[in-house]
């Protein structure tokens, strides 16, 4: 046969350019996994609507850890206190915004500036944004182990460890380092040696199954990687915590029967609104959310050289 109609060659080749076809945005090269927040040492403790206020004074009391006293028989006995302490989660506003014309939807070829895309980006960027606000919280706990100026070896992995189990810390542990943390400590291990290892065998299918930025684990410890660890200018402040250390609230806003919601997603709601005389559209997401330290006993920062 001839004069088939094609794009591999022939008259018909210049019809359809197989590189247009193939042509599709590519995302710059970042940090955009969350899936540490799903880590059960992290606590959701539920939403603040119908409270009456954004902060939250979240109780810590002690039920359950006083002895009974010896009495004689008939020796009166005397209530014992229950030590209270109230944890402060305050619920913020959160606010991303994009705004696209129609002629660059019109232009546009790869799919960027798709309506679905762009609301797809702004809920990772709000989950984003909530592990931001935890390892931020992280980098306040008073226990620090590692020295400054200096790199993260195994001995303040175990140092941090022993520092929640002494305290009596709940587990499993949650580890989240910056790269250059994790790096620095997986050399260091890896040159130590010895029968009990690092679980990488186990990371690349907990990564494709949760995200890039788990790690493995290590004697009752999750690593996760962030690039959001807070650094002072010279220092990475990782955290390691357990549960009862660290939890967030949030809020829901109903959605007015004016708005055109995109997407509800309990925490986060993005809307569109039209500006017809700028032939704009815009996407507009908000976010309400608090993160605080409930326990500062029930976490170590980890400190290395930025």
């Amino acid at each position: 046969m001839a004069n088939e109609i094609y794009t591999g060659g022939g008259s018909g080749a210049n019809l359809v350019q197989a590189s247009r076809l193939s042509e599709l945005f590519l995302e710059t090269i970042a940090d955009r996994d969350y899936s540490v927040l799903a880590h059960p040492a992290i606590m959701y403790l539920g939403d603040i609507n119908g409270g009456q206020s954004s902060a939250t004074l979240i109780p810590v009391v002690n039920v359950s850890d006083d002895e009974f006293a010896s009495l004689t028989e008939i020796q009166a006995g005397t209530p014992s206190d229950i030590a209270s302490a109230q944890a402060p989660i305050t619920v913020g506003r959160w606010y991303l915004e994009r705004d696209y014309s129609d002629f660059i939807s019109i232009l546009d070829g790869t799919g960027a500036v798709d309506e679905v895309a762009l609301v797809d980006g702004m809920i990772i960027g709000a989950n984003m944004t909530t592990l931001s606000l935890v390892v931020t919280v992280g980098a306040t706990f008073t226990v620090i182990k590692g020295a400054s100026g200096a790199t993260l070896t195994h001995a303040t992995i175990l140092e941090a460890k022993q520092a929640l189990r002494s305290a009596h810390v709940k587990g499993p542990y949650v580890c989240i380092l910056g790269a250059k943390q994790f790096n620095e400590w997986e050399t260091d291990f890896n040159s130590l040696g010895g029968a009990v290892q690092f679980k990488t065998e186990q990371a690349s299918e907990m990564a494709r199954l949760t995200g890039n930025s788990y790690m493995g684990s290590w004697d009752g410890i999750d690593f996760y990687t962030s690039s959001k660890v807070i650094t002072d200018g010279t220092d990475l402040n990782g955290c390691m915590f357990g549960l009862g250390a660290i939890g967030w609230k949030s809020a829901h806003q109903t959605p007015s029967p004016a708005q055109v919601v995109v997407v509800d997603a309990g925490f986060v709601q993005v809307e569109a609104s039209r500006e017809g005389n700028q032939a704009l559209s815009k996407l507009q997401g908000n976010m309400w959310i608090g993160v605080g330290k409930l326990q500062d006993a029930g976490g170590v920062r980890i400190r290395s050289v930025d």
